[in-house]
């Protein structure tokens, strides 16, 4: 009963911590913006939360209902995010917006589909992770020798540039 009640928390649970941390400009958000624009272990331990969010959220969808089956495409794209190089061109992929649009009437389409549940909230995981990872134009603005001395004096600027 308590692995159900997980279950239909869990997509709820990750949208409220979305809002909660979306475009906002605090101590502990600029220190995430800077660490994930500047360092690649920052981006690597990114991927692999989230992907161990995706096998929570299998675990718990096969451990409540009897079909495995249904649970094979969000393995396979969770599977997808073992490979950093794999992961990163998703993240990037993800963020343009008409592939998100897309994404999102796909998984919206999915969720009154009662097999595609699983698959639906993995997408919208996926979708939500490459929301937060940094886009190309803020690693191009990183790259500069003079950028971090930058965004140390001025936090907030790459909070603006970030999305």
């Amino acid at each position: 009963m308590i692995l159900n009640i997980l279950l239909l928390f869990y997509p709820i649970l990750i949208l409220v911590a979305t809002i909660c941390c979306y475009k906002k400009i605090n101590r502990c958000m600029n220190a995430f913006y800077i660490r994930m624009s500047f360092t690649n272990v920052a981006r690597r331990f990114y991927v692999q939360i989230f992907m161990l969010l995706l096998i929570l959220f299998q675990y718990l969808q096969i451990r409540c209902h009897a079909i495995p089956a249904d649970t094979f495409l969000p393995f396979c794209i969770t599977a997808l995010l073992i490979r950093f190089t794999v992961a990163e061109r998703i993240m990037y992929l993800l963020k343009k917006q008409k592939l998100v649009m897309g994404v999102g009437v796909v998984v919206l389409a999915c969720l009154f589909i009662p097999h595609m549940y699983s698959l639906a909230v993995s997408l919208a995981v996926l979708v939500t992770g490459s929301v937060f990872y940094p886009s190309h134009a803020v690693r191009k603005l990183v790259e500069r020798p003079d950028a971090i001395v930058h965004f140390k004096s001025n936090p907030s600027v790459i909070a603006k540039c970030y999305y």
